[in-house]
C-alpha cells in the first residue's frame, strides 16, 4: 500500500480538504482517500505542487506525428491544408511508424493517459490497440458531394473494424468537407454512447464559405480540382448550418471554434445539452496566430476540454502547455475550473469517466504531480 498528499489534491472536480491523503493498493490502483490523522506519518509520501489525475487528450492526430517540423507556420488554414496533403504521403511507413510512437510516448510523458485521436487510415491502430493509454478512435469521413455519402460511410466502416481493442466512432471532418447528407447518415450510424467530434469554426474562411460561397476556400477546392459547382451556401454560419443534421443525444466534441461567435454557441445549447468545447490553442496560433475567445465560451457555461492538434500543427503533446497558454492570454483565476479541462470534462466527453479523469476506485487513472507560479503550470513527474 502507497499512502499520498501534496500541497493540494485535485480529483478531477475539486480540491480535497487539507489533510486528505491518497490511499493507492499493491497495483498502484486508487483504493480509497483518507485523513492524515488516522496514520502515522511516517507512512505518508508528500509531494511539493498538486496532485492530479491523469489528463485527457480530447483532440489528436497520431497518424501526422511524422509531419513534425515540415509545416510552414501561420500561413492560414488553406495554407496550412495544401502543404500538409502535399507532404503527407512521402514519407515511408517505417518513418510514419516510427513517429507515431515517440509521440505516444511524449503523450505519456507529460502526463496523459486518455487521448480522443482522429485517423482518416489503419496506420496508427496497432498502436493504439497495444498502448498503455486509453483511446478512442475518430474515424473521420470526408465528402461535400452528396452523392458520396453511401460509399464513405462504407469505407469507414471498412476501416472501423480493423480496430480489436479500443472504442471507435464515425465522424465528419469538417462541415466545408463533409454534405448535409453525409452528417445525416453519420447521425444515422452512431451507436448509442459513442463520442462524435468535427472540427468546427477554425477558419474565418468556412463561415465565409457558408454564409456567401466565397473566400479561401474555394481555393482550397480549387487546388485539390474538386468541382463544387452544385455547392448552394445557406447564408448562415458553418455551425448553424450543419449542425441540425447531427444527432443531439450523443456527446460531441466541437474542436478550435476560434471562430464561433456568442449567436453560434447559443444555437448550439439551443440545440443539444450534451455539446464539449475542444481548445487546442497552440495549433490555432501555429495556423491562423488567433485564439479562441475563451471567456465567451465561459460566459455561456460551456463545457470545455483540451486538445493537442497534431505535431504537424505543434511543437509538443502535453495539454497542459495548451492550458497555459489560455492562461497567459486569458484572465483564468479558477484553478479547479481549468484543472477540470485537463481531466474530468475530457474523461466526460469521450465517454471514459469509469476509466480517467478522476481517482476511481480499483482503477489506475494515473496520478501527476504539478506547480502552479505565475498563472503557469509546469508538469512535475507522474507519481503512477
Amino acid at each position: 500500500m502507497r499512502f499520498i498528499t501534496a500541497n493540494q489534491i485535485f480529483d478531477g472536480n475539486k480540491f480535497l480538504s487539507k489533510g486528505s491523503v491518497i490511499v493507492l493498493d499493491e497495483k498502484g490502483c486508487y483504493s480509497e482517500t483518507i485523513s492524515s490523522d488516522s496514520i502515522d506519518a511516517g507512512k505518508i509520501e508528500v509531494f511539493d505542487g498538486i496532485i492530479t489525475p491523469g489528463f485527457v487528450n480530447a483532440h489528436c492526430h497520431l497518424e501526422l506525428s511524422h509531419l513534425y517540423n515540415q509545416i510552414s507556420q501561420k500561413t492560414g488554414f488553406v495554407g496550412f491544408a495544401k502543404e500538409l496533403m502535399a507532404k503527407r504521403f512521402s514519407f515511408s511507413q517505417e518513418i510514419i511508424a516510427e513517429a507515431m510512437l515517440i509521440a505516444e510516448a511524449q503523450m505519456w510523458d507529460n502526463g496523459i493517459v486518455a487521448v480522443g485521436d482522429i485517423s482518416n487510415a489503419v496506420d496508427s491502430f496497432q498502436y493504439k490497440d497495444q498502448s498503455e493509454m486509453y483511446y478512442h478512435t475518430f474515424v473521420e469521413l470526408i465528402a461535400l458531394n452528396p452523392q458520396l455519402a453511401d460509399k464513405v460511410i462504407a469505407g469507414g466502416k471498412e476501416l472501423q473494424v480493423k480496430i480489436k481493442n479500443h472504442s471507435s466512432s464515425l465522424v465528419p471532418h469538417a462541415p466545408y468537407s463533409v454534405s448535409l447528407e453525409l452528417m445525416q447518415q453519420i447521425a444515422k450510424h452512431c451507436q448509442e454512447n459513442t463520442t462524435l467530434t468535427i472540427h468546427n469554426q477554425e477558419s474565418e474562411s468556412e463561415n465565409e464559405f457558408f454564409m456567401r460561397g466565397t473566400g479561401r476556400v474555394l481555393e482550397l477546392y480549387a487546388h485539390l480540382n474538386i468541382d463544387i459547382s452544385y455547392y448552394k451556401p445557406s447564408g448562415k454560419t458553418s455551425l448553424q448550418t450543419y449542425l441540425p443534421s447531427l444527432t443531439s443525444d450523443r456527446n460531441l466534441i466541437l474542436v478550435h471554434n476560434t471562430f464561433s461567435s456568442k449567436e453560434d454557441v447559443e444555437f448550439a445549447h439551443g440545440f443539444s445539452k450534451k455539446l464539449f468545447w475542444c481548445l487546442c490553442p497552440n495549433a490555432n496560433l501555429f495556423i491562423e496566430n488567433t485564439l479562441p475567445d475563451v471567456n465567451l465560451l465561459r460566459a455561456q457555461n460551456c463545457k470545455i476540454v483540451l486538445g493537442t492538434d497534431s505535431l504537424a500543427s505543434n511543437h509538443s503533446l502535453s495539454v497542459l502547455d495548451e492550458l497555459n497558454v489560455l492562461m497567459r492570454n486569458f484572465e483564468l483565476n479558477d484553478t479547479e475550473e481549468v484543472l477540470r479541462w485537463l481531466t474530468s470534462n475530457g474523461a466526460e466527453a469521450l465517454e471514459m469517466r469509469d476509466k480517467a479523469g478522476q481517482f476511481i476506485r480499483g482503477k489506475n487513472a494515473g496520478i501527476n504531480l504539478i506547480h502552479l507560479e505565475n498563472k503557469q503550470f509546469a508538469f512535475k513527474r507522474k507519481i503512477v
